[in-house]
């Protein structure tokens, strides 16, 4: 197997599908393969497109050969809320949601309103460099009970 050829394929796929690959991992378990592919974009994956994707790539898979002779599992899904956000592709996918922010000295909540070229920019008016963030995650919208939600509570 020669993972160059499968991050290829699975890029190419990943873009003609209009999604964002945010995370590919290949491990041999023994008997079988695991690969695990997350993808998002702006708006969120749905159900759906990660079925897709995952139909696509194994037919895709099985007419290159990859993993011929070898037992595999493939698993597509959707990075979910509470993984740190820290790449270009994070910040991309998370336009138009609320995250939770920390900085030198400072955290807040806000939604992120726009990412480029380096810089992301909030429903308050703040503008920051990506490079000052020290860790971010995506939060729940506010619950009825007035708390916060986040996969870290």
């Amino acid at each position: 197997m020669d993972s160059p050829d499968l991050l290829e394929i699975v890029q190419g796929l990943v873009d003609e599908a209009g999604l964002l690959l945010v995370d590919l991992s290949v491990r041999n378990t023994g008997r079988k393969y695991m690969i695990r592919l997350l993808v998002d974009r702006p708006g969120r994956v749905t159900v759906m497109e990660c079925a897709g994707l995952s139909r696509e790539l194994q037919d895709t898979m099985d007419q290159n050969l990859l993993f011929s002779g070898w037992d595999y599992r493939l698993e597509v899904s959707s990075p979910g809320v509470g993984r740190p956000l820290s790449g270009e592709v994070d910040w991309i996918r998370s336009v138009g949601r609320r995250l939770s922010v920390r900085l030198e000295g400072e955290d807040f909540v806000d939604w992120l309103e726009d990412y480029g070229s380096g810089l992301l920019k909030f429903s308050d008016g703040r503008e920051i460099s990506a490079e000052s963030i020290v860790s971010a995650v995506e939060v729940l919208e506010q619950g009825p009970s007035g708390d916060q939600g986040s996969a870290n509570d």
